[in-house]
């Protein structure tokens, strides 16, 4: 059946082309399995002990600062990521903040995962998405005074963070950019 109007059939194309953009705007699970382990994300993400869920939480990462605990990163609705959007998981590994705006604190090593680039930050979600959801909640970090005060971390930022993906240095050639890219974005080496 064909539109009565050009005006119908804009519209009609306008809504295909809208409803068909979180389908395309969707990453590649596959390939963001490959990042999950080059970025060791499994290593923070699950608890140390058998038969512990992968990327359910509870790692703990002993600091001067206090104790971390690693979060549940599975699709779980409400004790996971489940909830977020694609956009929420790009600021939070771009800008080290929360979906309520929170500063995440640099145990989380955002400052290195800025560095993606957005195709990898995409395909690492879709990754994420894939996972069986766990309803295991995340512990609260055990900071002593006054390392808990998330609002601190500006000045922090404001000094050490300098947001933004990888650019290759065109000096050097492609392996040497892939391999700078692995070490200092997803690998979180310098951390």
């Amino acid at each position: 059946m064909r539109p009565r109007s050009p005006a119908l059939a804009g519209l009609l194309l306008f809504a295909g082309l809208v409803l068909n953009v979180p389908a395309a705007a969707q990453g590649d699970a596959k390939r963001g399995a490959y990042l999950a382990k080059a970025g060791g994300c499994v290593g923070c993400h699950t608890e140390e002990r058998n038969g512990a869920t992968p990327f359910a939480g509870g790692r703990a990462l002993k600091t001067p600062f206090g104790t971390f605990y690693g979060p549940n990163i599975t699709p779980h609705a409400t004790a996971g990521i489940g909830a977020w959007k694609e956009h929420d998981f790009i600021r939070a590994m771009r800008e080290g903040r929360r979906p309520d705006g929170a500063h995440y604190f640099p145990a989380f090593p955002y400052p290195s995962f800025t560095r993606i680039v957005d195709a990898d930050l995409k395909d690492l979600f879709a990754f994420l998405r894939s996972l069986p959801p766990s309803s295991q909640a995340s512990r609260e970090h055990e900071l002593p005074f006054p390392f808990g005060y998330r609002f601190l971390l500006w000045g922090w930022k404001w000094l050490f963070f300098s947001p933004g993906p990888f650019a290759p240095d065109p000096s050097r050639d492609a392996r040497l950019n892939r391999g700078a890219y692995l070490v200092d974005a997803l690998g979180h080496c310098g951390e």
